[in-house]
């Protein structure tokens, strides 16, 4: 950092004053002489609620500082279209419930959601969330007066949370280029260039779902057909493997798991999809390069059963410089990647500035 020691000691110590960090002593040690101590993050005393909002599915969480989970819960949405009245209500009164079972002396730093749709970076605003079936909805605002607390809510697209928490914590750790994509009802994504979120000049940027993959492909709910979405999508999935498109998260583990034991209807309908999702992400590659693409959500599913056949598929549509190299992994995060990505963006605040934010916290 450039700093000296008595500098760094300064700066640890107000970090500890103010119950974000803790030192340590190692017990032993490899070389000689006074061994050095370890600042941490403490995850009991700030903490923030993030949410990530599925299509039908909402997983909220009290954070603490280094990405620790101390409590969480999850629930299911009406059905598809439920107006945004309804969903902020709902999760207002959830994230509540989840502060009252924190730590007693734990503060709140701050509140993080993800949501499936193109966000205004600068005030959480949704533009579009089409597998919502909303457009225009001041949603951090909204949830933010419902909430009345007396911290910053925060809103970003739940496939640039997912790329931003796996680029930070989980399989893309230490990684500067690398894509994330995941998969439900849509499909979204992340986009990490050189270390840094790809965002666009209002955040807009990163749509992967609908990209386009097949011009003569299925209508999209954003307006458009053929998007990478409609062809490699849950509804996609359930079709190609003859099942019922709208089952589901239920009904796309019920194929995975048939897939697994050997059914070849499900087996046949997911090799597939493969091809769809090797066309996507071979497009991908070649225009962003980069070291890694992690696959999330049901794509993860995906990859560990089709895994070969995206693989072949990619190689055989590319033979770019830019495609060899990639690797293809499965999330460091499991499925908690978006609402860990949630906590960080809720923690922007108080990491801008932690003395600044105790100092006001406490005042």
């Amino acid at each position: 950092m450039g700093l000296n020691r008595s500098t760094i000691k300064a700066l640890v110590g107000d970090l500890c004053d103010a119950g974000l960090v803790v030192e340590t002593i190692p017990e032993t040690g490899l070389r000689a002489g006074r061994p050095s101590h370890l600042v941490g993050p403490r995850s009991d005393t700030a903490y923030v609620l993030a949410a990530n909002l599925g299509v039908d599915t909402v997983t909220v969480a009290a954070v603490g500082l280094g990405g620790v989970i101390n409590a969480r819960s999850e629930y299911r949405l009406p059905g598809p279209g439920v107006d945004h009245e309804t969903v902020i209500e709902r999760l207002a009164a959830e994230l509540r419930t989840l502060s009252k079972s924190v730590k007693p002396g734990a503060w709140l730093a701050g509140v993080g959601v993800g949501v499936p749709g193109a966000i205004r970076q600068a005030d959480g605003f949704v533009e579009f969330a089409p597998n919502l079936g909303w457009r225009g909805v001041p949603f951090a605002q909204l949830l933010s007066q419902r909430l009345g607390l007396p911290v910053q809510t925060s809103v970003g697209n739940d496939g640039d949370l997912g790329g931003l928490a796996e680029h930070l914590r989980g399989a893309g750790r230490g990684i500067g280029h690398l894509i994330y994509l995941s998969g439900e009802v849509g499909i979204g994504g992340g986009i990490v260039v050189d270390g840094r979120m790809l965002t666009g000049a209002h955040g807009y940027g990163g749509e992967l779902g609908h990209m386009m993959v097949n011009p003569n492909g299925r209508p999209c709910r954003c307006g458009s057909r053929g998007c990478f979405e409609t062809e490699a999508g849950e509804d996609a999935v359930l079709v190609a493997c003859g099942r019922t498109a709208g089952g589901g998260r239920a009904a796309l583990l019920e194929v995975f798991a048939a897939a697994s034991q050997g059914e070849e209807r499900a087996l046949e309908g997911l090799q597939s999809i493969a091809v769809w999702v090797a066309r996507g992400l071979t497009s991908l590659v070649n225009i962003l390069n980069p070291d890694v693409v992690i696959l999330g959500g049901p794509l993860s599913s995906l990859f560990f059963l089709t895994g070969d056949r995206i693989k072949s598929e990619m190689d055989s549509m590319s033979t770019f410089a830019s495609r060899s190299g990639v690797r293809l992994l499965q999330p460091g995060l499991g499925e908690d990647s978006s609402l860990l990505g949630a906590a960080e963006l809720a923690f922007g605040p108080l990491l801008d500035d932690p003395v600044d934010a105790w100092s006001r916290r406490a005042s």
